[in-house]
């Protein structure tokens, strides 16, 4: 995988161009999903033999295993803001340099657009509670999402409300496959509702 496209917000520019902290969270996010691959493979291959013939977990747990094996970073930190209704930040890590604390916070979209909204939201809450001082938000290209589970939101599909994030410490990130390959092993879908949905259309096709 790689980042196909980017939102960078400008107070984010400036923490990634000043802050050490901030520069090194910057680089392990997108390490991670640059070095995602398929077993066997330098690359993350995708399937492109019909729309919605993919599963989408799989990438995220891809990326997720290397946050936390290469780099450290932990799953589910909940927000004090949200109590235990919001859900928890989907990926976390605190970044220490002598006695200065750096709160990251990380969302990989895989839910319909509803849902990029309520992670974009809950990384806003968490930034302006000051439990988060920079937050990422991951999710597929309009390309890559065409062959992945039915309706999965995509970056362009959030893209028109990117303006709500310009006085936000947010980063926005659309990744995109190295390759598509007809002949490439599908991706296992989940077992929640659009993923049977989907899997349903793909055996009766």
């Amino acid at each position: 995988m790689h980042v196909e496209k980017s939102y960078i917000s400008p107070i984010a520019t400036t923490l990634i161009k000043n802050d050490q902290l901030a520069q090194l969270a910057y680089t392990e996010v997108i390490n991670s999903i640059n070095n995602m691959t398929t077993t066997n493979l330098n690359y993350f291959s995708i399937n492109n033999t019909s729309k919605n013939c993919n599963g989408v977990v799989p990438i995220k747990e891809k990326c997720y295993e290397l946050l936390e094996e290469t780099y450290g970073w932990y799953r589910e930190k909940p927000l004090h803001t949200l109590s235990s209704k919001g859900g928890p930040i989907d990926v976390y890590k605190e970044f220490h340099n002598n006695n200065i604390v750096f709160h990251v916070g990380l969302e990989f979209e895989t839910g319909n657009i509803s849902s990029a909204h309520r992670s974009m939201n809950k990384l806003l809450l968490g930034l302006h509670n000051h439990e988060l001082q920079l937050a990422f938000l991951i999710m597929p290209t309009s390309k890559l999402s065409y062959y992945l589970t039915d309706r999965v939101s995509n970056y362009e599909e959030l893209e028109p409300y990117f303006g709500l994030l310009e006085n936000d410490a947010a980063i926005i990130l659309g990744f995109d496959a190295e390759q598509y390959n007809s002949e490439a092993p599908f991706l296992q879908k989940g077992k929640d509702g659009m993923s049977q949905r989907s899997i349903r259309k793909w055996n009766n096709r």
